[in-house]
């Protein structure tokens, strides 16, 4: 029998080769990769080649065969003054296999003129001014209020602060130079609803803010009243805006009390 399986093996080596004893066959053969679809990162768009179209430069993985193919448009729609589209691929890589990126454009075609008209690719809109695609900011939107003192700049102030993300902002003075308003640390530690028997008792924080071209930026904090912590920060600050502040104090709320126990059984 030994013979017998030497030159069968013989046989099959003459054919294209034979497994050692005890090799698993399935082992030598490489898998077919598999692939799977990503969305594609848009870094950019530029207006045209044509009046309906719109040029946009994705960056894909590189640096295999695996890394990314078959780069398309899907869920093209046009509503309300806007293009909504998703980019994706293909991509059969593991990690690490793709150490590499490449920017590859995809063209982007309307049945009429494109114009001023939004494009949303994967929720996240570009707008066009002066003849260049921005990206809009998820918190002032694309066409921010020309005022920095309306309720749209403020409440992005808060978002950017190391604050809960409930936290609601007061402002206290603002005008084209200058803004001042208390945030609480976390109103919301008990829940958006204070759950019963929970008691939220968090800092209130006074912030002095100075405009930026992006908005506003932080000059500094205090838990103070008065104008001692801001002038020394900002030299220049008019102490009419903060002589008469008390210190902010603190952010107290309770939920409803707890239920009574039952009383033991008679």
């Amino acid at each position: 029998m030994r013979q017998i399986a030497v030159g069968l093996c013989l046989v099959v080596a003459a054919l294209g080769g034979c497994a050692e004893p005890g090799a698993r066959p399935e082992a030598e053969m490489s898998a077919a990769p598999e692939w799977h679809t990503f969305a594609a990162d848009v870094s950019g768009l530029t207006p045209g080649p044509g009046a309906t179209e719109v040029t946009a430069h994705v960056q894909l993985p590189a640096g295999k065969d695996v890394c990314a193919r078959n780069v398309r448009l899907t869920n093209v729609t046009e509503e309300n003054g806007t293009i909504f589209a998703d980019i994706v691929g293909d991509s059969a890589a593991q990690h690490g296999d793709c150490p590499e990126y490449e920017t590859v454009d995809v063209k982007l075609t309307s049945k009429t003129a494109i114009g001023d008209r939004n494009i949303n690719f994967s929720q996240k809109v570009w707008t066009l001014r002066d003849g260049v695609y921005v990206q809009c900011d998820n918190e002032l939107g694309c066409k921010p209020p020309a005022d920095h003192c309306d309720d749209t700049w403020t409440r992005a102030v808060v978002r950017g602060l190391d604050v809960s993300r409930h936290s609601p902002g007061t402002v206290e003075s603002c005008d084209e130079d200058w803004l001042v308003m208390t945030v609480p640390d976390d109103p919301t530690a008990c829940g958006a609803q204070p759950r019963a028997g929970c008691t939220v008792d968090t800092a209130v924080w006074r912030y002095f803010l100075s405009p930026a071209d992006t908005g506003w930026r932080l000059v500094t904090r205090t838990r103070d009243g008065g104008c001692a912590d801001v002038v020394k920060a900002a030299p220049a600050f008019p102490e009419k805006l903060c002589r008469e502040l008390p210190a902010p104090g603190r952010f107290v709320t309770s939920g409803p009390p707890l239920p009574a126990s039952p009383g033991p059984r008679r």
